[in-house]
Formats: C-alpha cells, sequence, structure tokens
C-alpha cells in the first residue's frame, strides 16, 4: 500500500466529508427526493418527540460503495468542492437501489407501528449521523459534527430516535461517549414484536452488531422466532469468529476492501449458499459475491 497516497486520499476524504456535512448534514451530495421517497403515501408524521431515524444508510449504500471505487481518482483534484460537483452529477443511487430502499424501510416502518404509534419521521431535514467521520478515525470533526446535530435534534423537539443500521446506532453510542449525548436511542430490532419470515440462511453478523452493541443474540433470536432458520458454523458464524465484510476499508483502499468481501462470502457459502444481514453496507459489500438478504427482506 502506498502510505503517502494513503494520507493524500485521507486529507481528501476528510475535507470533502467535514465540509459536506457541516453544511448540508449530508456527507455527499444527493436528492433528498430519493432519500425520502420511502414515506411517499406511509401518512407519517413529520418529526415529533420519537422518530425512525435512517441516517441515509439505506439509501445511500451504494453511493457509499460507488465513493469507494471514484474518490481514489481524484486526489489530485485539490479542492474538495470539486470532489463534491462532480459527484452530485455521476454519483446516484440506481433505481433498483432506491426500490430496495423503500421496501426495506417501509417494512421496518410498518413493524414498528404495529408496537408504537407515535414514531414521525424528519423527512428531507434528516441529517446524516457522521458515522463515516468515526469509522475514519477524524474524531476531532466527529465530535464537533456530534455536537451540531445533537442541537438540531433538540430544536425539532425529539426525545427518542429508533435506528435502521449498526453503524448510525453505532455511532450515536459513541456520540453519547465522547460529547455526551443524552437522548435515548435504540435498535428497530429490539422493539418491534412479533414477527413471520422463512428462509433458510446462514448469518453474517454485523462487527457492530455482534461486537460492540451485544445484539448478536438479539438478532438470531428475532429472525428465529419469526420462522427464518439459520445454519450455523461456530467457526465462521460464532461471536468471536465473524470477520468483517469489508466496508470500511473501501475509502482508502478499494481492492483491499473487496479482496476481504470476497473472502468473508466464500467462507459464509462453505456453510450455507443463502447470506443473511440487518446492515446496509454488508449488504453492498457481499452483494456481488453471494446471494444475499437483508433481515427486514424476509421479516414483517
Amino acid at each position: 500500500m502506498d502510505e503517502d497516497r494513503v494520507r493524500k486520499q485521507e486529507a481528501l476524504i476528510k475535507s470533502v466529508l467535514y465540509r459536506n456535512l457541516m453544511e448540508d448534514y449530508i456527507p455527499f451530495p444527493l436528492d433528498k427526493k430519493l432519500a425520502v421517497k420511502w414515506a411517499s403515501g406511509m401518512n407519517i408524521p413529520r418529526g415529533g418527540k420519537v422518530i425512525l431515524y435512517t441516517s441515509y444508510m439505506y439509501q445511500m449504500a451504494s453511493v457509499f460503495k460507488s465513493y469507494e471505487k471514484y474518490v481514489p481518482t481524484l486526489g489530485s483534484l485539490g479542492k474538495s468542492r470539486i470532489l463534491a460537483s462532480i459527484g452530485s452529477r455521476l454519483i446516484k443511487p440506481k433505481d433498483e437501489d432506491i426500490d430496495r430502499s423503500v421496501r426495506i424501510l417501509q417494512n421496518i416502518y410498518r413493524m414498528i407501528s404495529k408496537v408504537r404509534a407515535d414514531v414521525g419521521y424528519l423527512y428531507e431535514e434528516e441529517p446524516y449521523s457522521g458515522s463515516l467521520l468515526y469509522e475514519l478515525g477524524f474524531l476531532d470533526e466527529f465530535k464537533e459534527y456530534g455536537t451540531e446535530i445533537l442541537k438540531f435534534f433538540k430544536e425539532k423537539g425529539v426525545e427518542e430516535i429508533i435506528t435502521v443500521d449498526p453503524h448510525t446506532t453505532n455511532t450515536l453510542a459513541n456520540l453519547k461517549r465522547y460529547i455526551g449525548f443524552d437522548i435515548p436511542f435504540r435498535s428497530y430490532l429490539t422493539i418491534i414484536g412479533t414477527v413471520k419470515g422463512n428462509g433458510k440462511f446462514v448469518m453474517h453478523d454485523s462487527c457492530l452488531y455482534s461486537r460492540f452493541l451485544d445484539m448478536y443474540d438479539t438478532i438470531r433470536d428475532k429472525a428465529k422466532s419469526a420462522g427464518i432458520e439459520l445454519v450455523e458454523d461456530p467457526t465462521v458464524t460464532g461471536k468471536g469468529s465473524g470477520f468483517c465484510c469489508g466496508g470500511p476499508a473501501g475509502p482508502l483502499n478499494d481492492d483491499l476492501s473487496d479482496s476481504i468481501a470476497k473472502a468473508r462470502a466464500a467462507s459464509l457459502k462453505a456453510v450455507y449458499d443463502n447470506v443473511l444481514v440487518a446492515c446496509p453496507l454488508c449488504y453492498v459489500n457481499l452483494e456481488p459475491y453471494c446471494n444475499i438478504k437483508d433481515i427486514a427482506e424476509v421479516i414483517g
């Protein structure tokens, strides 16, 4: 790995992310009409004390992957706004990815609505959590941005947050640790009641859910109680033996990210052909190499 190139790329990514987040609350230029499309016709209250917080993760997952492949070619451009303007023109979610995110988020909201009738959504005002800042080690920027979104949520009267993915959940946990983020939050998987599902899968665990958020058993229990059959191999799917999808390495080294994803997919397919995940980024990283579904696509 060319360390000098990586350092330059890291500095470019930091500049792009930080400026976009502080100006627009999103990491990349994004058509917010597409991002909130899932809520169309759902009659979801705008805002409120309790909100479903998507943090654009399902909507932007494929965009994250595009940036992984695209950013390395832009290390010599210099000004971050050049990258931002290029991204605005060229990097957009595919129609099929948006349609899939619509189905998933609508299903998540419906499952929550069976047990909670008071859940709103911030629509196009929703801010991104800042998880990329934390995961790439930009801690000063992460804390500064986190302070801004905490202020934003409080100005909107938000008193409880329901998350849909592990990256956002873990980010809020770290904002609590670093800046005293004091709005209660929890994953939708800990809220939904009795659900039904079908299918047979090997589970790929999000590193964040299983190792940092103590949800390894929670997710399995929810899947099994819904009627999902999970095939386990303690050397591949055990709490301490699973490994990364490769996604976090992508912005700095796309080849490394892909090699990790291929290796993880191969180990999972050795256990069973069909893979189940509970993370939009795990999905986009593993999807080229295996048959895969998100848990919110198979329960309801």
